[in-house]
């Protein structure tokens, strides 16, 4: 056979994996124990959104909406970048797909860099975002910048904190330190007799959260590390970083547990391989003996 042909080929099918990985969502699930966690929340489940950027699973997310609602879960985390910074003239995707899932679940949501570049009041596209936000607390979605909520479920509680940091701690190649304290003077102290659950998009600063005191972070902003090598980790991280440390899935440090999720979608470079779209699931689990802390069930 003609090695142009042959060539054209493996080009054609590569092309084809491509798009079947950018657009064929992958389920995890994973389950967390501890021993702080109240016994009302044993069993609980959450499904994890992030990274989003505008990306839709069919007409309307109807497909990412129909995975959801098969999950049934009790309650939703937004781990921030559900929009596209570059495009705040289009928050019709994520806000449909929060606006439907409102009805039903309740959503905790912070933000990442995205929500945070369209923020500012002296930005000519405030205004879209505000009204963004605005009309989804209308119908109950809890928007957490530095903020803390409190979630009972039979007279017990947990901690939800959404933690914002600074924006130059996104910078492309080179970011700041954080200092000891930083994370403190943002949200305050964690509630020590309670499970803390922080939502802090960018993964980069876990040893950071961990000693602030939170038991369970879900994170995203690395979207896997764009390129995964099967046996390594993600090729590269949206500061151009290679092999970052924290590109996806599980951590554990101190008896403390990080998620990162490999997210929804992309922006700018629309590439994933061996790197599908993810929606993740976490239950929580209620132990007395926390010498398993996490199961991964995929």
């Amino acid at each position: 056979m003609d090695r142009n042909i042959i060539t054209g080929v493996i080009l054609l099918i590569f092309i084809l994996y491509i798009i079947y990985e950018n657009h064929n969502l992958e389920i995890t699930h994973y389950t967390i124990r501890s021993k702080r966690i109240p016994k009302a929340f044993h069993g609980v489940k959450l499904v994890v959104l992030a990274d989003l950027h505008n990306n839709k699973y069919g007409r309307d997310n109807n497909k990412l909406l129909d995975e959801i609602r098969k999950i049934n879960p009790d309650y939703i985390i937004v781990a921030g970048d559900m929009i596209v910074s570059s495009e705040p003239d289009n928050l019709s995707v994520p806000y449909t797909l929060l606006l439907e899932l409102a009805e039903t679940y309740p959503i905790y949501y912070s933000l990442g860099n995205h929500e945070q570049r369209l923020q500012p009041k002296d930005t000519i596209h405030y205004k879209n975002y505000d009204t963004f936000k605005d009309n989804l607390q209308k119908q109950g979605v809890k928007f957490l910048e530095n903020e803390r909520a409190f979630v009972y479920r039979n007279g017990e509680a947990v901690v939800i904190t959404g933690l914002v940091i600074d924006m130059d701690y996104f910078k492309k190649l080179k970011q700041p330190k954080m200092n000891q304290g930083y994370i403190e003077k943002l949200v305050g102290i964690p509630e020590e007799k309670c499970y803390n659950i922080l939502i802090a998009h960018n993964p980069v600063y876990f040893k950071f959260y961990t000693t602030w005191g939170a038991d369970l972070i879900f994170s995203g902003h690395l979207h896997g590390g764009i390129i995964r090598i099967p046996g390594l980790r993600g090729f590269i991280s949206p500061q151009y970083k290679f092999m970052p440390k924290y590109d996806a899935g599980i951590y554990e440090e101190d008896g403390k547990v990080m998620l990162v999720s490999r997210g929804l979608g992309l922006h700018t470079i629309k590439l994933r391989i061996h790197n599908r779209p993810e929606l993740m699931v976490v239950t929580l689990d209620k132990v007395q003996d926390q010498k398993d802390k996490v199961k991964y069930n995929n």
